[in-house]
């Protein structure tokens, strides 16, 4: 998560330094204190950590799947972004706007009513085949902006 999240940040500082115009101005990374934590284990389940509650099943292999293709989906050339010069002028001597946009890893497009605490944690806590991923995702992110 934290190179996802840094990456941007990486790139634009890397452009800088490369001598993509005179900027020495580089980006401050400031890492999130905590995060989703999931690995594969390899036979169709994962395991993962969120908020002191430990996740199991094929719904957060399902989960990691999603997200780590949403992830990939970002470096297609239509999705890059397209760098400019701050102050639009072409001299070479002036540093290109931080025009990339991180805010994408936590966007939601369309927001499902919130669940009450009760069922909640009883869907994070599930393990069968039956979890619908998406409504555990929608759990965890009520969770990390109530954070």
């Amino acid at each position: 998560v934290y190179a996802v999240r840094s990456g941007p940040i990486l790139i634009e500082n890397l452009t800088r330094q490369l001598g993509l115009g005179n900027c020495n101005n580089l980006v401050t990374y400031n890492p999130q204190e905590d995060f989703l934590k999931l690995i594969m284990c390899g036979d169709g389940t994962a395991l993962g950590f969120r908020f002191g509650i430990p996740l199991y099943g094929t719904w957060v292999w399902n989960l990691k799947d999603h997200i780590d293709r949403k992830f990939m989906d970002l470096f297609d050339v239509k999705n890059l972004p397209v760098l400019t010069k701050e102050d639009g002028k072409d001299d070479g001597n002036d540093c290109y706007s931080n025009s990339y946009d991180t805010s994408q890893y936590d966007a939601v497009v369309e927001k499902p009513p919130q669940l009450d605490a009760e069922h909640a944690g009883k869907l994070l806590l599930r393990t069968d085949d039956d979890v619908d991923f998406q409504a555990a995702w929608n759990v965890l992110r009520d969770m990390m902006f109530d954070d």
